[in-house]
């Protein structure tokens, strides 16, 4: 079994990161839906912006699991 070691330093770092990210989603979501009642909205190019934010945010929480599986 392949063990990794991460610093605390990094996963400090993916912590904030996730963090960031995560906040910056629900605040595009709450901008997504506020924009469809406005009428102002391209909701093509605003969804794929949060799902590529999602999958990052997907990517991130993966490397948080090595923080947890190496403490």
């Amino acid at each position: 079994m392949y063990i990794v070691n991460i610093s605390n330093d990094k996963c400090k770092q993916l912590r904030d990161l996730y963090d960031r990210l995560e906040a910056e989603v629900r605040v595009l979501k709450e901008s997504e839906q506020e924009e469809e009642r406005e009428g102002v909205a391209n909701p093509l190019e605003m969804a794929s912006i949060i799902k590529s934010l999602q999958k990052t945010l997907s990517d991130v929480d993966l490397e948080l699991q090595k923080c947890l599986d190496s403490n």
